[in-house]
């Protein structure tokens, strides 16, 4: 009877390390991505970039997880530029203000995923600098401009 006991207790610590692990991941690539796409802006930014990262786990045309999201290739292409330009993706710690940064990236990623997203960009799928005009944004509507970010809906 107390090996079962046993045995089930420890079932459940790996069930629950895992978890823990997942999240923890999840969160760690959150917070990357935000400091990444938006560590030069405001929370705002944070916010909605997180806000398109969370559209796209809901919907089914991407993965299902934050990880799988940012890390995810179409047509051999980065969804999130950062990702794949062969640079560390480690935020850039030995300088203050970006420790700073990274420290908000990480606060904006772990309330977005205990609490969800915003709805600054209202469900926003795509979104981009405004210093480059991708082919694809043509195909879709712009809903939101948060400082250098354009965001868009489909029709």
């Amino acid at each position: 009877m107390l090996n079962r006991y046993l045995y089930n207790c420890f079932l459940l610590s790996i069930f629950f390390s895992w978890s823990e692990i997942t999240i923890a991941e999840e969160a760690n690539c959150l917070a990357k991505n935000l400091y990444w796409e938006s560590r030069n802006q405001t929370v705002n930014s944070m916010y909605a970039v997180a806000e398109v990262v969370m559209s796209r786990v809901k919907d089914n045309r991407w993965p299902d997880t934050v990880c799988g999201v940012i890390k995810q290739k179409r047509h051999g292409i980065c969804q999130f530029s950062w990702y794949c330009d062969d640079q560390s993706d480690d935020p850039w710690l030995h300088i203050p203000q970006e420790r700073v940064a990274w420290q908000l990236a990480r606060i904006v990623a772990n309330v977005v995923l205990e609490y969800g997203p915003t709805n600054l960009t209202k469900g926003a799928l795509w979104y981009h600098s405004n210093k480059v005009r991708p082919r694809w944004s043509y195909a879709y509507v712009p809903i939101r401009v948060i400082e250098d970010h354009i965001f868009y809906v489909e029709l």
